[in-house]
């Protein structure tokens, strides 16, 4: 499957100041199938090592961090000789061998001419949970999110519909409406099957049919980072983790959205719970959005801390565990206020993948669903889960801020309107 991730990669490659890369993201996000897709396109040869299935190689660094004696080191246990600039080095999993992290930064200062990647689905919580001390300025960090909805275009063969999405994002015309509504179904199943790699896997192999589509692919994969909460937690930490991420459902379905300690239990504060979010941030299986109450630069000295929203970092996840059926979101029903949640949350990944730091902003009467902060630019965004457009919120936020651009996305098709860009949800990737 096609990742938008391998440009970055290939661009890494051809760098002349290249540092040690790593790619960091939740877990079965497709991190490996993608290093080894990078490795045999664009290498003669890789050497792949993976910390979990051969805690054996750990023992590269016991003796030293030396970089020359690591290689020779490989090189003798594979069997294998590593090229400059013809071998890409694999090490993945690599949080559970902190010091090959560390190594990278020697790998960085005294052999430029060797290729090296790390990945690693719980780096941040590791570093955390150990006090490390991480070699910052000496690895390129990359992130890598589920698939954005055009990668799952191309993941089900449709992607010859990017080319005309793209000409009417940049020119604010409006597509056909046969175009239109067969990529407005397109998105409904994107919020069904989600972005995880083993879900659009699955729905490719029952042809690509909703009802034959087996959500307990999706199912074991909340499993399994529920189980990652109790191998890299504390006892005591670990059911908070639980209780937190289990909750965020609940969060969203009231009216504001807002994070409040009281759903996940009665009486509880920041001060108990404050850790057990940031493991999940670290984690990269749920997504933050701060609220600020001024729309200025720099957005990030106006947020409030004690007031955000949490979502899942894929939406197909959320349907999931919350058993949603496919034909609640595949109709018009602006008053069912859980499809408001999850139109939220499939946005929210999208920009989160782009690799913006979200925001919201609120005032007392109004609030607008996503301030994205873009070199001197803020962008108001407005999400609505369907046709309907009314759009006090946002307009109040332009009187007040006069954007350069605003942006209101529904299920409406491209246009331009009172200053106000209309984007089709399946669109968003282009922001």
């Amino acid at each position: 499957m096609e990742r938008n991730k391998m440009m970055d990669l290939i661009e890494w490659k051809h760098k002349k100041n290249r540092l040690p890369l790593l790619l960091v993201g939740a877990r079965q996000v497709g991190k490996t199938y993608l290093l080894n897709e990078f490795a045999s396109k664009h290498y003669r040869n890789s050497i792949y090592i993976n910390f979990e299935l051969e805690p054996q190689m750990k023992s590269l660094f016991d003796k030293d961090l030396k970089p020359d004696r690591i290689l020779s080191d490989i090189e003798l246990i594979y069997m294998k000789k590593i090229v400059p600039e013809e071998t890409l080095i694999i090490f993945d999993e690599i949080q559970l061998e902190m010091r090959a992290v560390t190594a990278l930064k020697y790998f960085a200062e005294s052999l430029e001419d060797y290729h090296v990647v790390g990945a690693g689905s719980l780096l941040g919580v590791a570093i955390q949970r150990e006090n490390y001390s991480f070699p910052v300025g000496k690895v390129e960090i990359h992130n890598l999110y589920p698939f954005t909805f055009d990668e799952f275009l191309k993941g089900v063969g449709a992607d010859a519909y990017l080319p005309r999405i793209k000409a009417s994002y940049d020119h604010n015309e409006a597509l056909p409406d046969a175009i239109h509504d067969q990529l407005i179904e397109k998105y409904t199943q994107y919020l069904y099957v989600g972005g995880m790699p083993a879900a659009i896997k699955e729905f490719n192999r029952v042809n690509q049919s909703i009802i034959d589509f087996d959500r307990m692919v999706q199912t074991n994969l909340i499993n399994a980072y529920i189980a990652d909460m109790s191998k890299y937690t504390t006892s005591g930490e670990v059911l908070k983790v639980q209780a937190i991420y289990r909750s965020i459902p609940d969060q969203l379905a009231g009216d504001q959205r807002k994070f409040k300690y009281s759903v996940v239990e009665k009486g509880a504060k920041a001060l108990t719970y404050g850790s057990s979010i940031e493991w999940l941030l670290l984690s990269a299986i749920a997504i933050e959005c701060d609220m600020v109450n001024r729309g200025e630069i720099p957005l990030s000295v106006y947020r409030d801390p004690k007031s955000f929203k949490l979502y899942f970092s894929d939406v197909g996840l959320l349907m999931a565990m919350t058993r949603v059926p496919y034909m609640t979101v595949a109709k018009d029903d602006e008053h069912n206020l859980f499809k408001g949640a999850i139109t939220e949350s499939y946005v929210a990944q999208q920009l989160k993948s782009k690799g913006y730091d979200l925001f919201y902003w609120k005032d007392n009467a109004n609030e607008v669903d996503f301030l994205l902060q873009k070199e001197s630019d803020i962008i108001p965004i407005e999400v609505k889960a369907s046709t309907n457009t009314r759009s006090r919120s946002l307009k109040e936020y332009i009187r007040q801020y006069h954007p350069q651009v605003s942006i209101r996305i529904s299920k409406k098709n491209f246009g331009l309107s009172e200053g106000i860009k209309s984007v089709p949800l399946y669109a968003v990737y282009l922001i």
